[in-house]
């Protein structure tokens, strides 16, 4: 068997020249440090489509070659696409690409194409505000009924919870990367300059409760059996192909990729990811708070009617991990701008404590606050 290292992307057209995805061109992705991604350029039509994704995967990543990250994973991420596009109405707006190939000794995903032009939800509102209310809007509603619907198919067939039981790493790296350093960013032991110069001066008292939030959830994280969650739910993850007409702009199509922290645990946490991200938009792109509002607004309220509530419990935990989400991604996920990251670091500290203690008025208050209603 022909030897290639796929991280070059002539080698990846020499692993697919023999095969249906033999292609004319291989494009990196930017963005992301988990894989190595390419946009395919195919020789001959797949589908009726003309490109398609590859996504390889190594035991270390490529932003990080010291971590490793086991290659099992890949088996979890094709299957939670392929699982979870069949849980899904063929009409649904939101859904997850169609895997065309997976192979487990290459470590190679090949997939559909969201389109040539699509965009992240991410990168959409930073580059301004090219879509109407209306749109973001429906964006909101696709992604609140999308999640709703993944969180209810975990709760209610227990083989479904069994089938991403297996994903160990994903459930100790997503409570390291988020609670494992809440305390050392707060104070001050990770070397932070943008937190530490001047101090935040967070009072000993609000650090032992932070430290006690970060043991019980990480405690949680490892063995909750809730419900399925994606588990890196952010609008970085989430790819939109947006057509645009006479008429204006619209939502041509929703993949949710990137599935290889799947696993059981609290849908509180997937709530929590996507607000925490929407808050640092609103602190770092400000003109982009209408369409944020808009969307929060809808993504949380879809959620709740999908899921019937009132969902008090998710709420709190939703809060709480917008908190611990503000306080230890803010810093290191590269935003701009010293004052803003020390706000939204603040803003995460009395998040992070208002969900925690649960009170009520506090929760109704909240960003989540549609939830409980």
């Amino acid at each position: 068997m022909a030897s290639f290292d796929l991280a070059k992307k002539e080698d990846v057209l020499r692993y697919l020249s023999s095969g249906p995805f033999a292609s004319t061109e291989v494009v990196p992705f930017s963005g992301g440090f988990g894989n190595y991604t390419y946009r395919l350029r195919l020789r001959d039509e797949y589908q009726g489509r003309r490109t398609a994704v590859l996504k390889h995967g190594k035991p270390c990543l490529p932003g990080a070659t010291s971590f490793a990250f086991a290659l099992y994973r890949q088996n979890f991420d094709q299957t939670a696409m392929r699982e979870v596009r069949k849980l899904l109405p063929e009409d649904s707006l939101a859904t997850t690409p169609e895997v065309y190939l997976y192979d487990e000794d290459a470590s190679v995903i090949v997939m559909e194409d969201c389109g040539e032009d699509s965009v992240t939800l991410k990168d959409l509102l930073k580059s301004g505000p090219p879509v109407s209310l209306e749109i973001a809007h429906r964006i909101g509603a696709a992604l609140g009924t999308f999640l709703a619907r993944l969180h209810a198919w975990g709760k209610s067939k227990e083989n479904v919870l069994n089938m991403f039981e297996g994903n160990k790493q994903a459930r100790t790296l997503s409570a390291w990367a988020t609670y494992g350093r809440l305390v050392e960013t707060l104070s001050g032991a990770s070397n932070l300059p943008v937190l530490d110069d001047p101090p935040l001066n967070i009072s000993a008292d609000k650090l032992t409760t932070i430290a006690k939030i970060a043991q019980e959830t990480t405690d949680a994280m490892e063995s909750a059996h809730e419900a399925v969650l994606m588990g890196d739910f952010w609008p970085g993850n989430v790819l939109l192909l947006l057509k645009h007409s006479d008429s204006g702009v619209d939502v041509e199509r929703i993949f949710i990729v990137d599935w290889e922290l799947v696993k059981p645990g609290l849908p509180g946490l997937d709530i929590g990811q996507f607000c925490g991200e929407m808050q640092q938009m609103r602190h770092f792109y400000p003109a982009t708070e209408p369409l944020v509002q808009e969307l929060v607004s809808q993504f949380l309220g879809t959620y709740r009617t999908t899921s019937n509530g009132p969902l008090v419990q998710e709420a709190k935990v939703a809060l709480t991990h917008i908190g611990a989400h503000l306080v230890a991604w803010t810093v290191r996920s590269g935003w701009e701008g010293k004052e803003n990251t020390r706000e939204a670091a603040l803003e995460g500290v009395e998040c992070l404590l208002d969900g925690y203690e649960g009170k009520q008025e506090k929760i109704d208050a909240s960003v989540v606050g549609v939830l409980t209603r």
